[in-house]
Order: structure tokens, then sequence, then C-alpha cells
């Protein structure tokens, strides 16, 4: 997946010889970018970005789609070409499923892959870094993810499998705290936080966010009705719980190993422009990077990857059958 970032306050987002054009202002005069026709999304993250009414449609006749972010990171808005495939058909099966033993099955699986591929991770930092402590860490996460494998679809509740996702939760983010400099003040995962890092998490999380939720669209999927997360007017629910499996993967894995060679600075109680651009390139990247899948038995983008996956949990909703997965291997 393709993706161009606009992050410059006072950019315009215009139409120029039947191109799409980044038009900014510089100490050397105006400068032009063309944004490539076969990117897949523009992103736009500042509220002082305007953008034309010929831009969106030049955009949506491309199949272009285009996403507002707030300070944070996370998508507030998305302008996207009409989708048709198979929907109707995918969201009835979907609102049918989703209310019976169907959904709490699915939400086992995504917690069941969110909490491996956190073990995952950490198996990986505890070899690159030679901790014994974050080994003995992955293999309680890992303990964990048994745990909730093991548990019956029938007999387990939502709320058990969330008290299972937040105590391997609280394991991993302990060992993640102990292993980056204790100068960037992260204790553990807060969203409210204003350690530097924690409000990175926020913004790669949103990046993350715009990915899977496309895919789950294009999938003919309702972002809106999910099975882990609980489901309210204007919560993207299902890409809450599709996100999940990505997560460790996606952003916490080059985050934690970019950090420390990055410099990041704050605006008042956010990221700054420049350190936004930073984190935003570092996730594209990652996304951009080919990742070993072990469902076709070859490296992948990690984008075409959530785009599979989305499509799989499309077709396995549509014919009942039982969804597996993303696990990641690092």
């Amino acid at each position: 997946m393709k993706i161009f970032f606009v992050s410059n306050p006072g950019s315009k987002i215009v139409v120029r010889r039947g191109g799409i054009y980044i038009v900014k202002r510089n100490k050397n005069g105006v400068e032009k970018v063309v944004v490539p026709p076969d990117v897949d999304s523009i992103i736009v993250a500042s509220s002082k970005i305007g953008i034309s009414s010929k831009a969106i449609r030049l955009a949506a006749s491309r199949g272009i789609d285009i996403v507002f972010l707030d300070f944070r990171g996370y998508p507030i808005a998305r302008v996207y070409p009409t989708i048709i495939n198979k929907t109707v058909v995918t969201r009835i099966a979907q609102y049918n499923l989703f209310q019976k033993d169907y959904g709490v099955e699915l939400a086992k699986e995504f917690a069941y892959l969110k909490i491996v591929n956190q073990a995952e991770l950490l198996r990986y930092l505890a070899k690159s870094l030679r901790r014994e402590d974050v080994r003995e860490a992955a293999y309680q996460v890992d303990s964990v993810a048994t745990e909730l494998r093991l548990a019956e679809d029938t007999k387990i509740s939502i709320d058990e499998i969330r008290q299972l996702e937040a105590r391997a939760a609280r394991i991993y983010w302990q060992t993640i705290a102990s292993i980056l400099p204790p100068e960037l003040g992260f204790s553990g995962r807060d969203q409210e936080a204003k350690d530097i890092f924690n409000m990175a998490l926020n913004y790669g999380y949103g990046i993350l966010y715009n990915t899977c939720e496309k895919s789950l669209l294009i999938a003919g999927l309702d972002p809106y009705l999910g099975v882990l997360h609980t489901t309210k007017s204007g919560k993207p629910s299902l890409t809450l719980d599709f996100v999940e499996m990505f997560r460790s993967i996606a952003v916490d894995k080059p985050l934690i190993i970019n950090v420390k060679r990055t410099k990041l600075e704050t605006s008042g109680d956010r990221l700054d422009y420049e350190s936004r651009k930073i984190v935003a390139k570092i996730v594209l990247d990652n996304l951009s990077h080919a990742h070993m899948y072990n469902k076709i038995g070859r490296r992948v983008q990690l984008s075409e990857i959530i785009m599979r996956e989305a499509w799989e949990l499309a077709l396995s909703i549509r014919e009942g059958k039982k969804y597996k997965g993303f696990r990641a291997v690092l």
C-alpha cells in the first residue's frame, strides 16, 4: 500500500495540469510536489492544510482515499471512492453472526493473536538484547495465550477474554518499559500519558488504524460492528478488534528499535510537527517492509498482509467458517 503523507501547515492540495499537487510556501518561494497517481491514500496530518473539491474528485476517480488525522494520529474523517465488492452479502452475514457464538470465537482469536504476537516480539528483543528477563517475560505472555487458546469457545465470555488480554498486556508493557531508556519516562502503556513514547505509540497506532480500516472497507465489512471492543455509535469497533493482531509488529517493534536513535520533541501536550513526520515515516516504512507470511510461505509487504487478512476475514464471515488470523514470525 502506497501512502502519501502531508503534514506541513499552510500546504494546499490542489489539481494542476491533470495531476494532484501539494503546494507549500518556503523561504525560497512556492514549492510544488506532485502526488504519484498510483498512491492508495493521502494522509492529511494538520488542521492547517487546505484541499480543493477538484482534488477530492480526482483522488476519488483514481481510487485514492483521503484521511484526516487529529494531533494524536487518530483518523477523524476520510473521503474514499464508492466501493462495491460483495458488501451487502458480507455485512448481512456479519450482522447475523456477530451476535452469536461466532462473535465470541472471533473475539477470542483476535485477542489470542494479539498476545502471541506480543510474545513473539519479546522473544525477538530478548535475542537482540541478550536479556534473559525479557525471554522469561515472553514465556509468561505465551502462557496467557495458551490459557486463552485452551478455554472453550462456548464457555468463555468476552469479559474473561478481555481480562486475559489485560494480564498479558501488563507483563508486555512492563517489559518494554524496562528496555527503553529511562529518560523517556515510559512506565507503561497509557493513551492519556504525556511521555514521548506513549505519544509516539498513539500516533503510530492512528496510522495503523487507517490502514486496517481501509482494508476492512474494501473487503466489504462494517468497521463499526466489532466483537472484542464494545459497540457504540461512532466507535470503529471492528477496526479496533482487527488492529490488535498487528500492533506489536507494525508499530511497537519499529518504534522501540528507532526511539534510541531518533530525537522526538513535543509542542505543548502533543508531538510537534517534525516528530509526527518522523513517527509516520518509521511506521509507513515498516508497513512497506516485507514480513514473513506463513499462510503463503513467503515474505510480503505488511500492508499487503493486512489487506489479505481483511479479505480472508470477510470470506470466513460470508461462509460462516472459523477465521484464523495473522501470526507473526520475527
